[in-house]
């Protein structure tokens, strides 16, 4: 991959050339131990990189590092902490803070996190209402179609249930020359769309990010379809969900 970016030496400074085509093979199932969102299995001795490409540039704009460096225990819970650094385009950095992850024979779940917010020490964990996620059971380990996300002939997309990861088939991804065999896991949280691009090793090759077209526009001030009006549509229940940002992570380098 060209286009080092001088500031990480690891991620190209643009998102490299993506294509992903459709196989007609039935998809395989995964061993998934990489928690969500993070891409990191919560496990020591586990490092991670991945970086963010954003549009409508798809340039990179920012990488986050993992370090599973201990066990911990939170309410109780036996985890893992992880030492979280961020470092932006431009090379500001954000003090180290730490996440809680859990990971049982079935299951990965976030437990906690802990970091300086507006200057005061925060501490959050499953017990606060905002945090999402259904009893904090975690995603399942074992990924395999459930029939809950169905791609349908003309594209579209129908899910019957949120917070329910399902593969909804099989994909060729290319990436900057790499070609990958995957399987795509579609999940709907509260308006966020992901779909991963996850190889038969049970590791996330891509991580892709939509948001349905009104996700908090009293925070971003406009509809997701306006701010981002060339980026990659998919109609999900009946719904537009715009494509925000790409993610990968070492894994692929």
């Amino acid at each position: 991959m060209d286009n080092l970016n001088a500031k990480n030496k690891i991620f190209p400074k643009f998102m490299p050339t993506l294509t992903i085509e459709k196989i007609n093979d039935l998809p395989f199932s995964v061993h998934l131990e990489e928690i969500p969102g993070l891409l990191i299995i919560p496990r020591i001795g586990e490092k991670l990189s991945f970086a963010f490409y954003d549009d409508p540039d798809k340039n990179y704009t920012g990488m986050h590092t993992m370090n599973c460096v201990r066990e911990a225990v939170v309410h109780g819970i036996p985890c893992v902490q992880v030492e979280v650094d961020y470092e932006d385009a431009n090379g500001n950095t954000e003090p180290t803070y730490f996440k809680f992850l859990r990971m049982t024979q079935t299951h990965v779940s976030f437990i906690a996190e802990m970091k300086i917010k507006n200057n005061s020490f925060y501490f959050g964990s499953f017990f606060d209402d905002e945090w999402v996620g259904e009893n904090n059971i975690g995603r399942e380990i074992h990924q395999e179609a459930k029939g809950v996300a169905v791609l349908n002939d003309d594209g579209t997309m129908t899910v019957g249930k949120e917070e329910c990861p399902d593969i909804i088939g099989r994909y060729k991804v290319e990436i900057g020359g790499q070609a990958f065999d995957t399987v795509a896991i579609l999940e709907i949280i509260e308006g966020m769309m992901t779909i991963l691009y996850v190889d038969q090793s049970g590791r996330t090759v891509l991580f892709r990010r939509y948001n349905r077209f009104n996700w908090k526009t009293d925070r971003y001030k406009a509809l997701w379809t306006e701010k981002l009006p060339d980026s990659e549509v998919l109609i999900v229940n009946n719904d537009k969900y715009v494509h925000w940002y790409d993610c990968m992570s070492d894994y692929i380098l």
